[in-house]
């Protein structure tokens, strides 16, 4: 008795293995690590220069160039939601137990703390509205209220989980093995640097161009990492 092998029906296109849709998130979310960088550095170097750190200077300075406040905000709040979004999608680098939970902590954090600054930084329009409409006074009690609200207060507190958030999560990646301990070194300087210099729109600008190496580096390795997959399921 003989027998005969059968040829395998070809393979249609639907049964094609293809790029997974969590390895084409990954991707987006690495694209956005680095616009969403880079666009805060564009918002900080363009933020309006003020001669004191005074709320009645701040006023002044957002009211003195419609132009220039409009510019820097729209800059930062997508910015800093491009990075917020971004950091959801870290955790997936992180492939065994090791490094797990800070690296988790730390993107939901920053999450949380960079979709915070994302909508505070449209308090800006307003803060530049009453510095043009309103004598100075008039402007700066305004603001001051406004300010002592418990609900304003809470906001503000929530934003330094967008400082806080990615250095755990730095270091929760770097205790995995996907980044190196290195990447810390300027988030860290360039944290504490901008917390004592006073502010400057160059100043600080440099500053956020160097704090924006290790979330370059990180997107980038997401979209390595979305590479490889691809071409493991090719």
């Amino acid at each position: 008795m003989t027998t005969s092998s059968l040829p395998a029906p070809p393979t249609t296109a639907a049964e094609q293995p293809s790029r997974g849709t969590g390895a084409l998130m990954l991707t987006l979310a690495g694209g956005a690590m680095i616009a969403g960088s880079l666009l805060y550095v564009a918002g900080m170097v363009t933020s309006p220069p003020q001669d004191s750190p005074a709320a009645a200077d701040y006023i002044a300075a957002l009211g003195r160039d419609e132009g220039r406040t409009t510019l820097s905000a729209v800059l930062l709040h997508y910015g800093n939601l491009a990075l917020a979004l971004a950091w959801l999608a870290a955790p997936a680098l992180v492939r065994g137990r090791r490094g797990r939970v800070p690296t988790v902590a730390g993107a939901l954090v920053s999450a949380i703390g960079l979709v915070t600054v994302a909508g505070f930084v449209l308090f800006d329009y307003w803060t530049g509205a009453i510095g043009r409409e309103l004598d100075a006074a008039t402007a700066l009690g305004l603001f001051e209220a406004v300010g002592a609200n418990a609900g304003v207060g809470v906001v503000g507190l929530l934003t330094l989980f967008g400082l806080l958030g990615p250095v755990v999560g730095y270091a929760g990646l770097a205790r995995a093995g996907v980044t190196g301990w290195w990447l810390l070194l300027p988030v860290v300087g360039c944290l504490a640097a901008s917390a004592v210099i006073p502010f400057s729109p160059p100043v600080h600008g440099a500053l956020a161009l160097v704090g924006a190496v290790a979330p370059v580096v990180l997107g980038r390795r997401m979209i390595a990492r979305s590479r490889a997959e691809a071409a493991v399921t090719a």
